[in-house]
């Protein structure tokens, strides 16, 4: 029996590259076992894989789950244990597919489940996943596929619209709006958040009657020429910019960076920009206009797109605008992830004279696996934001612009 699901369409081009990987999935991550693989490993009687089996996937001690019954054990240098020399999982090679736990066989696909529909993505912490998704010039398509079903399918997330009013509206043209190659990136991004500012004030109950004449007015303003320069007019500044970002760099650097890929741009950027305690703050900015001007401005004029696809994606899969506790944190926190890329981008292209697209999918890739999987990271940097009073449009714009 098969069913329907919403996918985008680089989904169908996906495979994993295995052992010609440049970062192999399961390094420097816990790996979670469910309840079900778990036991199904336990009487596991081939010999060989049996003991190893046992002495590397044992029980989950703190906060265990169905989903999180089990953990996989790494080696000193964060390699799965059950990784062979040559990159290839043990488990898979000698079990066969279907004894991968949930993480290891559905990664780097996100499943969630809307009004009873299957919805697939993929995170570009995979960097397979990421070059598919992101070098796509056209931009993402989304198809409806069909597949076989599967019974006690896991997924990320549900979401139900009668409990998430105009979820399908909000989505739809979130995407449509990111999607406008009118106008640069920048200025899409900060009439989204205007409108999510807008709908914030008006009482639910009141959507159904003004949510669409909204829409339409702030779909408008990428074509009202008037609009956008008043906007591009609005003063920068760079000093918030830089000293956020120290503030967000500084929660990063305490918690510690397992992924040496994502540890080589963080050192990139902050050796080129000199982002460190000891620097003039206006010294920072300076580097920044520059590195900016001679080279992040030239590459992103013909790969601007690459920031729309993950804009895109991360809308799509994080199943935005409910991802946060309102519908504006979820705004703010696209706009944090898409400033903060930038940053290092820029920092990035000072340090190797220029940006290539190896060098944006290395940083979009290993910052996903690094931040955008560490919940209780992300969790830290809303409450900061919060705390700091930067969660407004104000800051936003120009955290945006800058």
């Amino acid at each position: 029996m098969y069913r329907e699901i919403l996918i985008p369409e680089y989904l169908t081009k996906f495979s994993c590259i295995g052992a010609s990987c440049e970062d192999t999935c399961c390094a420097g991550w816990k790996v979670a076992v469910d309840k079900t693989t778990f036991q199904k490993y336990r009487n596991i009687s081939k010999p060989g894989i049996k003991e190893e089996l046992k002495k590397y996937i044992t029980r989950e001690r703190s906060n265990p789950s169905d989903f999180s019954y089990g953990k996989i054990k790494m080696t000193e240098n964060n390699v799965c244990t059950m990784l062979t020399e040559d990159g290839w999982c043990k488990i898979q090679a000698e079990l066969g597919e279907e004894f991968l736990c949930h993480t290891c066989s559905v990664y780097p696909r996100i499943v969630k489940e809307v009004d009873n529909r299957l919805e697939k993505s993929l995170t570009p912490s995979c960097p397979e996943a990421a070059r598919l998704m992101l070098l796509n010039e056209t931009g993402i398509n989304f198809i409806i596929d069909e597949e076989q079903t599967k019974k006690n399918i896991l997924v990320d997330a549900k979401l139900d619209s009668k409990e998430k009013p105009h979820f399908w509206e909000l989505r739809m043209f979130t995407i449509e709006m990111l999607q406008n190659r009118k106008q640069s990136l920048d200025v899409r991004l900060i009439v989204i958040g205007m409108f999510f500012q807008k709908i914030s004030e008006i009482p639910i109950k009141d959507w159904a009657i003004q949510l669409e004449p909204i829409m339409t007015r702030y779909k408008n303003i990428l074509n009202d020429d008037e609009q956008i320069q008043l906007l591009l007019n609005l003063p920068e500044n760079l000093s918030f910019q830089m000293n956020m970002a120290k503030e967000l760099l500084s929660y990063r650097l305490m918690g510690g960076i397992s992924s040496q890929r994502y540890l080589d741009c963080v050192n990139d950027m902050i050796n080129s920009l000199q982002l460190n305690d000891e620097t003039d703050i206006n010294d920072s900015i300076l580097l920044y206009k520059r590195f900016y001007a001679e080279y992040y401005a030239p590459f992103m004029r013909e790969h601007e797109y690459i920031l729309e696809n993950y804009a895109v994606n991360y809308v799509f899969k994080n199943l935005f605008p409910f991802d946060q506790p309102n519908l504006f944190e979820s705004f703010v926190m696209l706009s944090v992830n898409i400033s903060i890329i930038k940053l290092h981008l820029i920092g990035m292209a000072g340090h190797h004279k220029g940006l290539t697209t190896e060098l944006v999918i290395k940083l979009i890739q290993s910052y996903a696996k690094t931040i955008e999987h560490d919940l209780a990271y992300l969790q830290n940097v809303r409450e900061m934001l919060n705390e700091s009073g930067y969660s407004t449009m104000a800051h936003m714009i120009v955290l945006l612009k800058s």
